[in-house]
């Protein structure tokens, strides 16, 4: 865990803020599913870091590089961030 303490303690901030926002949401607020998602992935990133199994692709088994993490800690498969680059591809014309 120690590896990945800076992003452990990035994803308790989060998710305390998550819990804040759905503390003070209206309860038929749409955003709420989205926030709640978003705080299922956060726990889910935790609950990997501390069992040891944070950074691993959970359909290959593979390891995800380290700087991708840092972007994206949430991200479960190597397929997470092939389908980012698409939407993160720049213009070929400016």
């Amino acid at each position: 865990m120690k590896k990945y303490h800076f992003i452990y303690e990035e994803l308790r901030r989060t998710k305390e803020e998550l819990l804040s926002c759905i503390e003070n949401a209206e309860h038929n607020s749409t955003i709420l599913l989205y926030i709640k998602a978003e705080l299922d992935d956060v726990e889910r990133a935790l609950s990997k870091i501390e069992s040891g199994q944070f950074g691993k692709c959970e359909m290959s088994g593979e390891l995800i590089p380290d700087g991708l993490l840092g972007m994206v800690p949430t991200a479960r498969t190597e397929e997470d961030f092939r389908q980012m680059g698409f939407f993160l591809r720049k213009p070929l014309y400016s």
